[in-house]
């Protein structure tokens, strides 16, 4: 599901119930674990409810390297939250409530982050894996898509492999992010065809992944990309683009963007640009495509910065979708050092 669902009602809240159980259960997720995450869905969205009279939650399948992966984003702009540590205590609550929902959210995903501002409101990241976590891995990875208010098809794609073909599924990774050109069914086709590329290419450059992909879609409307090849400790990236996908490394002291190439894959000569980047521990690199306004000024905005990779993206949609387009950004964030 890559739209927003609104939480104004709570038949809302069961609606985001609904989609949650569907998801979990097309992810392969057992039925206990479904239920369990049916729960953590339905405190936070009515949490939202509750303190800020409405928000918005979204919920998808994010592809992973060890499995599929279900994400939720529930953000609001209400009045935000003084304490989280306290408010994670079985029984804390602002208001007369019965407060165990932050503390069992926690407990029940995976992966738990929460951001919360008093002028900002409040956005709450989730993440339920098919797999068991691995420790030590040193990129962390995620991504969301929100499709065009009036499509079903979302045009916006991402994809996440192994690098060079291997099967080390804690080295080097490969991602990709492509929106093809406008929005609606023929734009998700360019995109599919894409992603397929990219599978199929698994184990060559970024170079030659985007120039293969630009033959191998030639028959659709075309589409534009980014891919980067992140090094397994994460010290450096490869990164390729052709047309205006924009691509960012972000740290707490300045921002750097990476250049692109105008241009379409699907069309005549297309030539990407290339370039390596060095990395250091905490960095963060964005992609995102124009469904997003262009995103400034993030290494001032450091408590954000330390968040994980799944609340960056999801705040960063939330608070910055244009609404007129399909819209997608992936988020990598390097491990810090201890």
């Amino acid at each position: 599901m890559t739209h927003w669902l609104p939480i104004a009602d709570p038949s809302d809240i069961s609606a985001c119930r609904r989609l949650a159980r569907q998801l979990a259960h097309s992810a392969g997720f057992s039925r206990d674990r479904t239920e369990e995450i049916v729960i953590v869905v339905s405190e936070a969205a009515t949490n939202a409810l509750r303190y800020a009279r409405r928000g918005r939650c979204l919920l998808q399948i994010m592809p992973g390297l060890r499995g599929p992966r279900l994400a939720m984003i529930v953000h609001d702009q209400g009045p935000g939250i003084v304490s989280i540590e306290r408010m994670m205590e079985d029984g804390a609550s602002s208001v007369a409530s019965a407060g165990l929902g932050l503390g069992a959210m926690r407990r029940l995903a995976d992966r738990f982050d929460i951001f919360s501002d008093l002028d900002d409101g409040t956005t709450v990241a989730c993440e339920f894996i098919t797999s068991r976590l691995a420790a030590g891995d040193k990129v962390e990875i995620a991504g969301l898509l929100v499709t065009h208010p009036n499509e079903q098809r979302c045009g916006d794609g991402w994809g996440l492999a192994p690098a060079r073909g291997g099967q080390d599924l804690s080295g080097p990774s490969d991602v990709i992010l492509c929106d093809g050109l406008g929005h609606g069914a023929k734009a998700a086709d360019a995109t599919t065809e894409l992603l397929k590329s990219f599978f199929r290419g698994r184990g060559r450059d970024v170079v030659q992944t985007l120039t293969d992909a630009s033959s191998d879609i030639a028959g659709t409307r075309g589409a534009v990309a980014a891919c980067l090849s992140l090094d397994g400790a994460g010290r450096s990236v490869n990164f390729a683009s052709v047309g205006n996908i924009s691509t960012l490394r972000a740290r707490i002291q300045d921002t750097k963007r990476f250049a692109t190439r105008d241009g379409r894959l699907g069309g005549l000569d297309a030539k990407p640009f290339h370039e390596q980047v060095a990395l250091e521990p905490g960095d963060i690199v964005i992609m995102h495509t124009d469904g997003i306004r262009t995103l400034r000024d993030l290494q001032a905005k450091p408590a954000l910065l330390m968040r994980s990779a799944l609340l960056i993206a999801g705040k960063l949609m939330a608070e910055n979708f244009r609404g007129r387009d399909d819209a997608g950004i992936v988020v990598c964030r390097i491990a810090r050092e201890n």
